[in-house]
């Protein structure tokens, strides 16, 4: 089992990699995916937040791989491969 660290750092990650995608991606983006995934990470953040410090980590864990899913690997699936 990965540790409460291990995890965390992960999460980051894929964190980190939605938003570099959406910010220093200048490929057109539908709006209401990039909105979607907004509000997952927003949800993701609104739980570290919590005055009761009653943090699930999969909680947080699943809203980030969902805006991972529907940033990242959507993009992955689009490219078109030219052959000469």
């Amino acid at each position: 089992m990965k540790s409460e660290e291990i995890r965390l750092r992960e999460i980051q990650a894929k964190a980190f990699h939605v938003m570099d995608d959406i910010h220093l991606n200048h490929t057109k983006r539908n709006e209401e995916d990039l909105k979607v995934a907004v509000d997952y990470l927003s949800r993701a953040v609104g739980m570290f937040s919590d005055p009761d410090k009653n943090v699930s980590l999969d909680y947080v864990e699943e809203k980030v791989d969902k805006a991972y899913q529907l940033i990242v690997k959507t993009k992955q699936k689009v490219k078109i491969v030219k052959v000469r």
